[in-house]
């Protein structure tokens, strides 16, 4: 159904890149259940079904948590994925939606969240930095979060991705949440581009409706800021799309 969705739109590329998660209490997206050999079944097929108007790739979004990169890097190995996206859903082993709300009720730092995303962006296991801020989609009141607070360490993100090699993603999801911008916005990706930061665009749809949410409005976005192509990648190697 979403091959058929993003058909319908005009995509000519998509990518689908389920969850993979290192936390026990997981269930649905535990890595010991990833039924990765089945999608990548499901992939094959649909690439020969519409090998003549849509370029299918097989992607993994990977929960990342300092301590774990080996058996993150043993399982990347596993299966033969175009690319990896590097999250962090959890936060001290509590997911990322209940401690931003703790952490907002008691008037706390996010700064653990952010110190885990540098690991993950210094690691070099990932093609992607996901949702960079997504902090900002659990507050109660998004409006109070104050990008000052974190701009140096978001700085050291950036830098740390312009160094692996690590592009970082628009996720237009925030333009679906009270945050009303993408995850990160548009100061974030001001600064990555001075520092010759590599972009992807991703819809991160959990339903067909979301496919391709806001795209259009990411590259003008992303083009606003002076970048000029998205990076893709196929097998692990990046390529580059004219905006």
């Amino acid at each position: 159904m979403a091959a058929r969705v993003a058909d319908a739109r005009d995509l000519k590329i998509i990518g689908f890149a389920d969850h993979a998660e290192f936390v026990n209490e997981d269930d649905a997206y535990i890595v010991d259940s990833y039924k990765g050999a089945e999608i990548y079944a499901e992939i094959t097929r649909l690439r020969s079904e519409f090998s003549d108007r849509l370029e299918i790739l097989f992607g993994v979004e990977v929960g990342f948590i300092p301590g774990y990169e080996s058996r993150i890097a043993d399982f990347l190995c596993s299966l033969p994925f175009d690319y990896a996206i590097g999250s962090v859903h959890y936060v001290d082993d509590v997911l990322v939606s209940r401690w931003t709300r703790q952490q907002e009720a008691n008037k706390a730092t996010f700064m653990q969240y952010y110190r885990d995303l540098l690991a993950a962006a210094s690691s070099g296991l990932f093609h992607v930095l996901g949702h960079l801020d997504y902090v900002r989609k659990y507050m109660l009141a998004p409006d109070a979060y104050d990008h000052s607070e974190y701009e140096p360490v978001v700085d050291d993100i950036l830098s740390a991705c312009t160094s692996t090699g690590t592009a970082v993603e628009i996720n237009t999801s925030g333009w679906r949440h009270a945050t009303e911008e993408p995850y990160p916005g548009r100061e974030v990706f001001t600064r990555f581009r001075k520092m010759g930061g590599k972009v992807t665009v991703g819809s991160d749809a959990h339903k067909t409706t979301e496919i391709a949410y806001a795209n259009r409005r990411a590259r003008k976005l992303l083009a606003s800021v002076g970048y000029k192509e998205v990076e893709v990648f196929r097998q692990g190697k990046r390529s580059s799309i004219t905006l």
